[in-house]
């Protein structure tokens, strides 16, 4: 079909509005399935490629909600036909486009798995070539980069075999994108090298999007370089593109990246506001891994200015959006950045279980700076016990054993009572001791226990400046 084929080529090119106005004969908008009626099934299945790939790249544009699952709907239908015909390399497309919307969700497992079924059944040079590109981005989400540039090695051979500097531009992206990923001075330089030649490969494909991305990546290098003011520069020119295209997804990303300059630069009301609106905006999206850290960059600039409730709710968030997303490695560095700007907020069992969530998340792929982070993560925790033991002894000294004892008492059974929901006998099993021993402990001691309504408990108390407990909801 001529229309799919044109449609293609101006996704490629990112004109995905363009693309879809192509196919307005047959479909018009993104959540809608196109009408496939009286079509042969492999213009059927092209068709719905087409459709479904554009429904996600639109979708991630324009920040529609569910539209990745439209996607993958439709995707999976086409790449089930295509194998029923026996068209391999279009069954293959069809995987590989799958996997791209896994990724933009968040759920790196599954897109990797899609990757590697696509690449085990890929034999022409072109998909082989555009699924190692985009193998590689989850490979960096997940921390493993030098997988990641192992990927883009494997490309680098066929890649001259194919003249499309869409593709050769999306290739050195990703290099940059790994080389900043790795950080220090000289991966800083490789990844402006690579960005340098993206840039002239996407304007030679007149890829605007692409272009303005990579403008939002030098930026992000140039903070690094704490070359503050050009990185700015970089990051106008890339969210005037990114309105002018009317890509959401890429002005929250450029917001994201604005918010952590301006926190290199101290100046943190404004990184609030700028990260604000950038979890906002992907709020109304499915691309949960981007949320996630932008959500992340606000609760440390909430930090900074000293709200420090509202920085642990967001913390706590950002922390649960990577989990949900799959992205288990995000989730884990975003606690150990709770620890290091909620340290003297968080009482020592929450340091401490923080801390072991994040090892548990992070350890199997951390990088040096990683496990720096770690280790620093583990020097806080212990700060926070010697802390703890240190108040006790005060305790002592100022005759208050007694209530500290029978506060945490009370800590104790209100936990028990909510994890059995209020059944007593279940209660006294959890804490190892008899029903008639709590009944009696509840009559002598804690009465308001007996009778209170078991509540859903969060994770722990948040400890306000002044040292006075809030309950954290």
């Amino acid at each position: 079909m001529q229309r799919c084929e044109l449609a293609k080529q101006l996704e490629n090119a990112g004109d995905y509005e363009e693309a879809r106005s192509v196919l307005t004969a047959f479909w018009t908008t993104v959540g809608e399935r196109p009408v496939v009626t009286g079509l042969e099934p492999a213009t059927k299945a092209e068709l719905l490629l087409r459709v479904g790939s554009l429904s996600g790249w639109i979708g991630s544009a324009r920040q529609i909600a569910h539209a990745q699952d439209v996607a993958k709907d439709l995707i999976a239908e086409s790449a089930r036909i295509f194998a029923a015909l026996g068209l391999n390399e279009k069954a293959v497309e069809a995987q590989t486009d799958l996997a791209i919307c896994y990724w933009r969700a968040g759920a790196m497992d599954e897109a990797a798995i899609w990757f590697q079924e696509a690449l085990s059944r890929a034999t022409s040079v072109e998909n082989r070539v555009r699924i190692l590109i985009n193998k590689a981005i989850v490979e960096i989400f997940s921390n493993r980069l030098d997988a990641a540039l192992k990927e883009l090695d494997q490309a680098a051979p066929l890649l001259e075999r194919i003249d499309d500097h869409a593709t050769h531009g999306r290739y050195h992206m990703q290099r940059a994108i790994a080389f900043k990923r790795l950080g220090g001075q000289e991966n800083l330089d490789r990844a402006l090298i690579e960005n340098a030649a993206a840039t002239f490969h996407l304007e030679q494909a007149k890829h605007t999007r692409y272009l303005a991305r990579v403008e939002n990546n030098i930026a992000f290098i140039l903070m690094e370089f704490e070359r503050h003011n050009e990185a700015l520069e970089h990051l106008n020119k890339a969210r005037q593109i990114f309105v002018q295209l009317k890509d959401s997804n890429g002005v929250a990303q450029v917001n994201e990246t604005r918010a952590s300059l301006f926190l290199a630069q101290q100046r943190y009301a404004e990184a609030e506001e700028a990260a604000a609106v950038a979890v906002e905006i992907l709020e109304k999206g499915d691309e949960h891994a981007l949320l996630a850290q932008a959500a992340t960059t606000r609760a440390i600039a909430l930090a900074q200015l000293g709200h420090y409730q509202p920085a642990f709710e967001t913390f706590t968030k950002a922390a649960a959006i990577a989990e949900i997303a799959g992205d288990r490695v995000s989730s884990g560095r975003t606690r150990l950045l709770m620890m290091e700007h909620l340290k003297n907020h968080l009482p020592p069992s929450d340091m401490f279980e923080l801390y072991l969530e994040a090892d548990e998340r992070v350890a199997p792929t951390a990088d040096a700076a990683t496990m720096e982070q770690l280790r620093n993560a583990s020097r806080l925790a212990i700060t926070a016990a010697q802390r703890a033991l240190l108040t006790t002894k005060e305790l002592v000294m100022q005759g208050s054993l007694r209530e500290e004892v029978r506060r945490y008492e009370a800590e104790l059974i209100k936990y028990a009572l909510e994890k059995s929901e209020g059944q007593v006998t279940n209660a006294a099993r959890l804490l190892g001791i008899t029903h008639q021993g709590l009944c009696e402990i509840l009559n002598s001691r804690h009465k308001n226990l007996r009778h209170k309504p078991p509540r859903l408990r969060q994770r722990s108390t948040f400890i306000s400046p002044k040292g006075s407990n809030v309950n954290s909801h």
